[in-house]
């Protein structure tokens, strides 16, 4: 290749970029790589680089760092491509949230599923398949990596619209995994756990150390400390959460990535008695406005660390979630399990759809990303995952299409949603609210 190029497309994210920076600098694999960030505000992307550089320079790493806001300029010879896009950025977010609630329906994260993951997807689909045909054209031997979410409906559209290689990663099994090792007062690097479903629903099919079946402590665990819908207001993850707690008990497994993402796939859970959402809920929901309110004072922090009036403060736990270390394996010898990551299903569980993109422990190594197959699920977990897989199918060719019948299908079949009107509704105001991105949806 002639460039070994890491390009970032999105670098204005706030969060992921500077940890993407500390990762691959910290990794001498890359010290000959070039990093471009391609942002299409060019004063983020160049904030962004500045920061890099500084990163680099601590660290004594020969990575070098260049800015742009046209992709096609930073994507010839790329080894990897990372996106990361926010189309709308935080205004469209805020707007995914505030535009269901007008019509009673809350949601605590709004990114994956409920009516904000469908209005996201609409947005975010077309440009991320225009992105991975770029790629396709210029870099097509490289692995596009998208955290973008909604995570399911985004891989599935690249990979069905594209033939570029590519796959869904998120943090969030491993941040349940740590907490509940921590309940189990383990290490979680001593403990093994399978995790297999679709992105933020996904379930703990088998969890032990060595040879000790550990499932029979952490239902006791969950028993004595779990609360119910009357639970208090939480943030932190573990076996006190009330929602993860009630899933297990309905349906055998724990569930995955804490419950202000795994309630927004069942109704019941965010159905408001009062003001504050039960079932411990409100802080999950406070925290979403909170991280999107907060996205002007980190912009802030990080052009004064550009300027060099404020030190650096990437600390080792802002890690940009696995992407660095499976780029390192991919460029190695020798293959690594990672935990999860999201790519088409091919029979890798079968009791879900072909085509649907699950997200399963996967073999990385010597160029290849391989999937696992764990087998069928239980019935009911399956008739939960085969349902939103047809839904998500709905919403992706919506967006590929621009196809408003399809739009209202894919809201109306949202368990938050649930009838026809509340879905013209939300669609007509969203089509407002997200102009021009979603013109092509108007009545």
């Amino acid at each position: 290749m002639a460039d070994k190029g890491f390009v970032l497309i999105g670098a204005g994210s706030t969060v992921f970029t500077p940890g993407l920076l500390r990762d691959i600098t910290s990794s001498p694999a890359f010290d000959d790589h070039t990093v471009h960030l391609v942002d299409t505000n060019g004063e983020a992307a160049e904030t962004m680089a500045v920061v890099g550089r500084r990163l680099a320079a601590r660290q004594g790493s020969g990575v070098r760092i260049e800015a742009h806001t046209d992709r096609r300029a930073a994507l010839p010879g790329a080894r990897f491509v990372v996106t990361t896009i926010a189309v709308g950025a935080a205004g469209g977010w805020r707007a995914d949230l505030e535009i269901p609630a007008r019509y009673g329906i809350r949601q605590t994260v709004g990114d994956s599923v409920g009516p904000g993951g469908v209005l996201r997807a609409l947005r975010h689909v077309p440009e991320l398949v225009a992105i991975a045909r770029d790629v396709a054209d210029l870099a097509p031997a490289a692995w596009l990596i998208n955290y973008s979410n909604p995570l399911t409906a985004n891989v599935r559209a690249i990979t069905q619209q594209t033939g570029v290689r590519a796959i869904g990663l998120c943090h969030g099994t491993m941040h349940t995994k740590s907490a509940l090792s921590k309940a189990l007062g383990l290490d979680p690097d001593d403990v093994h756990a399978v995790f297999a479903g679709l992105n933020h629903l996904s379930w703990l099919l088998d969890i032990r150390s060595g040879d000790t079946d550990l499932y029979p402590r952490l239902r006791e665990l969950v028993e004595a400390r779990a609360g119910g819908r009357d639970a208090p207001s939480s943030r932190v993850e573990g076996v006190h959460a009330a929602v993860s707690a009630d899933l297990m008990r309905t349906f055998g497994r724990y569930p995955a990535p804490g419950d202000r993402h795994v309630a927004e796939f069942f109704p019941g859970y965010l159905s408001p008695g009062s003001d504050a959402l039960p079932w411990g809920l409100q802080g999950g929901q406070d925290m979403t406005f909170e991280y999107i309110g907060e996205k002007s004072r980190l912009w802030d922090d990080l052009r004064a660390q550009a300027g060099g009036t404020a030190p650096l403060r990437v600390s080792a736990d802002q890690e940009a979630e696995r992407v660095v270390s499976i780029a390192a394996a991919l460029m190695g010898d020798r293959d690594t399990v990672e935990p999860s990551v999201n790519l088409p299903n091919d029979g890798k569980i079968p009791n879900l759809p072909a085509t649907a993109v699950v997200e399963v422990p996967a073999v990385v190594g010597a160029g290849r990303i391989t999937g696992l197959g764990i087998g069928p699920l239980p019935p009911a977990i399956a008739a939960v995952l085969s349902a939103r897989a047809g839904q998500q199918e709905l919403t992706v060719r919506a967006a590929v299409t621009g196809e408003r019948d399809t739009a209202l299908q894919a809201l109306t079949l949202d368990p938050l949603v649930g009838d026809a009107g509340t879905a013209r509704a939300i669609l007509d105001d969203a089509v407002l609210a997200h102009a021009p991105y979603l013109d092509g949806f108007k009545s």
